[in-house]
């Protein structure tokens, strides 16, 4: 291994562990903040600690092909020391910015929807579901009407005709005129119910 690899396996060490605390500090600051202690935080811990090992060894790969020295983990080390000494309160105070910054758009791009999109689409859909039913109602009240004006003198006209027939006529019709009643009333009920 050549001067200048070690030297960028030295300076890309330093740059891990400085990455290591701030993950570290970030993963603390969503996920660990008073939580009772369960197996779902057991295996976010693992996730997080396999997650960090693989990325650190990728970049050791990438830099020098994956030879492991003890220098390398002394260089993790200052880096993660220099982050606690020095970067530390700077990233939590940048930190606490980021996630204020994030929760206020939301909130503001949450009440944009509501009311640009939410509120207006719910004022127009009542408005054509309004609209809608007085259609329908103003529908079913010409039809009541329509279906009274010809119920009317069509009943007239059959008590007349059926006063005209002998008995056997009017016995078999009987039959039949059951059936016309039960589909009257039932239409009845049906017009009944929408206009309601």
């Amino acid at each position: 291994m050549t001067l200048s690899v070690q030297f960028y396996t030295m300076v890309a060490m330093v740059a891990m562990g400085v990455w290591l605390g701030i993950a570290m500090d970030t993963y603390s600051r969503f996920l660990h903040p008073n939580r009772k202690k369960n197996w779902l935080l057991y295996a976010n811990d693992v996730v997080f600690w396999l997650l960090q090992g693989l990325l650190i060894f990728y970049v050791l790969y990438y830099v020098n092909e994956g030879a492991i020295r003890f220098y390398v983990f002394l260089a993790i080390l200052c880096g993660y020391s220099a982050y606690r000494a020095l970067f530390q309160p700077l990233y939590r105070r940048l930190l606490e910015r980021i996630i204020l910054v994030v929760l206020a758009t939301s909130r503001f791009i949450k009440s944009l929807f509501l009311h640009l999109i939410y509120k207006p689409l719910r004022f127009i859909l009542k408005v054509l579901f309004s609209l809608c039913m007085m259609i329908v109602s103003m529908m079913t009240t010409i039809i009541w009407f329509i279906f009274n004006v010809f119920w009317v003198p069509l009943k007239w006209a059959i008590s007349l005709i059926w006063r005209l027939l002998p008995q056997q006529v009017q016995t078999s019709l009987t039959k039949v005129a059951g059936v016309a009643d039960k589909i009257k009333n039932y239409i009845y009920q049906w017009l009944t119910k929408i206009r309601k």
